[in-house]
């Protein structure tokens, strides 16, 4: 059994343990798949993807993407039909699902033409960087009959599985305030992502993660938010995107989280990523450290590294079949999982609320939306519905 680096506090029982768990996956149904997108992270989905269809759980068949390099290497790797547009794609492929793991501000357009091909989708978070952008995909899918799933894999990460369960339980007694950072290395707005980086942020890329797992977690979104951020080294690099966001969320009973994100971290940094959560009640508190999972290796090859294999791991994984494992992994696994109960007979009704939808996912975009909007006003409250 593996242990995430996770300590919760509490008046009552003192110092209590978290363990670790991993979602399975069954079923023959032998869905027809494609991907849009293949980047780097469309590159991890389609790894699954392929892992999932040498398991005999789907017939990953296309993949599409305006990056030869990028979709040449797919169909290489997988043996699938490779399409430079997505629409000749979903138009030439007999698809019954698909992948959109493009960049963010894509997101809309794609999905609401795979939502009128009557294709279930996953859609990478965020789900858009508009709450209206993202009401619009929400309409598409319901008039077309099509399930809608944001990847937001950090629900599937047991530390944030363990706080919303012993938040439910009342383990912390009322939270009264916390703080929560997520933070990636430099080397990702101003390398790999180069191209589109003034149309994204911090916050839309890392940091709308730590907002849904706060809305999940809790149950509940904010009221209003007020942040601030700067441009400074990124700008000085020639890129027009925040190097930062720092969001104050504030919540209808008083309780008071700062979310901060970043994506400056010197690239010398041992992780790709950090990120901690501390949530203080007036029973207890939790503390996570997201970086320092507990496992760090040195080689002759490379410099010291902090890893993190709860979230992603290249190793079999007798459970699912499959050749990868951890809570990234799991998210896209699960997706596959719910095709294969629409499959079965399921409606899309009775798996409401059993997985990232768009309106869970509409929320954390609007949480961000408004972030941004009080960052141009100075650092302004804003209220989070009043564009719902």
């Amino acid at each position: 059994m593996c242990y995430h680096n996770v300590t919760i506090y509490s008046t009552e029982n003192g110092v209590i343990g978290a363990v670790n768990g991993v979602n399975g996956w069954e079923g023959d149904a032998m869905y027809r798949l494609g991907i849009i997108g293949c980047g780097l992270y469309g590159a991890r989905v389609a790894r699954i993807f392929g892992d999932a269809a040498k398991a005999g759980r789907i017939d990953f068949c296309a993949a599409a993407d305006v990056d030869g390099a990028a979709l040449d290497d797919a169909v290489r790797r997988y043996g699938v039909a490779g399409y430079a547009d997505y629409r000749e794609m979903i138009a030439a492929e007999a698809l019954d699902a698909v992948a959109v793991v493009t960049p963010d501000h894509l997101h809309e357009e794609i999905a609401v033409f795979a939502a009128e091909a009557k294709l279930h989708m996953l859609v990478q978070k965020p789900l858009d960087t508009t709450a209206a952008g993202a009401r619009r995909i929400i309409r598409a899918a319901e008039e077309n009959g099509v399930l809608l799933y944001v990847d937001f894999h950090k629900r599937f990460d047991p530390s944030i599985v363990q706080i919303k369960d012993q938040i439910a339980k009342g383990t912390y007694g009322r939270l009264l305030y916390g703080y929560l950072n997520i933070e990636d290395i430099i080397e990702y707005p101003s390398a790999a992502f180069k191209k589109w980086v003034h149309l994204s942020s911090p916050a839309w890329f890392i940091g709308v993660h730590m907002i849904d797992a706060l809305n999940w977690a809790l149950g509940r979104a904010p009221a209003s938010v007020s942040a601030v951020g700067q441009k400074v080294k990124l700008a000085s690099m020639g890129f027009d995107t925040y190097d930062y966001i720092s969001a104050r969320l504030r919540y209808a009973d008083g309780l008071t989280i700062t979310v901060d994100s970043s994506w400056v971290l010197p690239n010398s940094f041992p992780s790709a990523v950090n990120q901690n959560i501390r949530l203080v009640g007036t029973e207890g508190f939790v503390e996570i450290d997201g970086q320092d999972r507990g496992v760090q290796y040195w080689s002759a090859a490379e410099k010291s590294a902090v890893s993190n294999p709860y979230g992603f791991l290249e190793s079999h994984n007798r459970l699912t079949d499959c050749g990868l494992s951890g809570y990234t992994v799991d998210s896209v696994l699960y997706y596959i999982k719910l095709l294969q109960k629409l499959d079965g007979g399921a409606r899309l009704a009775d798996l409401r609320g059993s997985y990232p939808d768009g309106a869970e996912a509409v929320m954390a975009t609007r949480v961000v939306e408004a972030a941004h909007e009080s960052a141009l006003l100075g650092g302004a409250d804003v209220l989070i519905k009043e564009a719902l």
